[in-house]
């Protein structure tokens, strides 16, 4: 019979010969995951014999991330925003970068004047963006959108999960399609497919093997979805309103010309912790000579 001990040291190796990062971190998060412990707990109770199907099950799920299978999948969950949110291969697994958006429009939503703010998650995938929102603004009402009827149904779980389902309208559509070309909107937020086909190839393999094509490639150049969105942003925000989009490594000036010939303001691009443009802050103005476009 096999104890945590036992179990570890195997998972550790078998990882660690397939060329998985962190192989012991990652023996001891599934160890966990499969037992319902802390890591703290697996590293504690080394002596503690498995039942044989927590055995079987551990033997399964390290397997599956030796052949390159990302661990949230394996786990069904991830966490974002101080929120745990289920996924499953339907959905991009939710990056701390994109906290930046949901950080910022928090921050966007308590300095409008409006007491109930209409925002828009396009391409909601998981839902991480628009729950955040809901979660942490209980006056917002928002719609989210996808192409997905798979994503919808995940997001629409985590919605439920985190108490927001009744303040959240799940759409399947293409981008800003749904929404009538009257400015209807006080927040826009996307995070797009963002990626060029073209780098593909230079993807860590359990993302490019593993994780839905449609959220993550964005045509031949990775600029495809912008094109088309914020010409949309343009018809349907109100005057006042603020749009934020994730960008992807060297998308911030061609995105910002786009901004600029749609006559929107570029209020800010924020960076990420490595430095990267990441998050371009847009705006509709109350008035066309209240400022000049940056």
């Amino acid at each position: 019979m096999h104890t945590v001990a036992s179990a570890r040291a195997w998972a550790i190796v078998e990882l660690k010969s397939a060329g998985v990062g962190s192989p012991v971190l990652t023996a001891d998060l599934l160890l966990g995951f499969v037992l319902g412990w802390d890591r703290t707990r697996v590293l504690s109770r080394a002596e503690q014999p498995l039942l044989p199907e927590e055995w079987d099950r551990l033997k399964n799920l390290a397997r599956r991330r030796a052949k390159g299978e990302p661990f949230h999948y394996l786990t069904g969950e991830k966490e974002f925003f101080g929120l745990v949110f289920g996924v499953t291969p339907d959905v991009l697994i939710p990056r701390p970068e994109t906290e930046i958006l949901v950080e910022k429009a928090l921050d966007l939503i308590k300095k409008q004047s409006s007491q109930q703010t209409r925002f828009a998650d396009v391409g909601t995938g998981s839902g991480c963006i628009a729950v955040s929102i809901a979660r942490n603004n209980p006056s917002s009402i928002g719609w989210a959108v996808d192409l997905s009827g798979a994503a919808l149904g995940i997001a629409r779980e985590n919605a439920v999960r985190h108490g927001v389902a009744d303040r959240i309208l799940f759409i399947q559509a293409d981008l800003l399609e749904c929404f009538p070309h009257i400015p209807c909107l006080d927040l826009i937020l996307c995070n797009p497919p963002y990626i060029a086909l073209t780098d593909c190839g230079s993807l860590p393999s359990d993302v490019r093997d593993y994780e839905p094509h449609n959220a993550l490639f964005g045509g031949e150049s990775g600029l495809e979805i912008y094109r088309r969105l914020v010409p949309e942003i343009s018809s349907r925000l109100a005057p006042g309103g603020y749009f934020l989009l994730e960008l992807g490594v060297g998308q911030a000036e061609p995105v910002r010309q786009l901004v600029h010939s749609e006559g929107l303001f570029l209020e800010t691009i924020l960076n990420d912790l490595q430095g990267i443009p990441r998050c371009l802050v847009g705006r509709r103005l109350l008035r066309k000579n209240q400022e000049t476009n940056g």
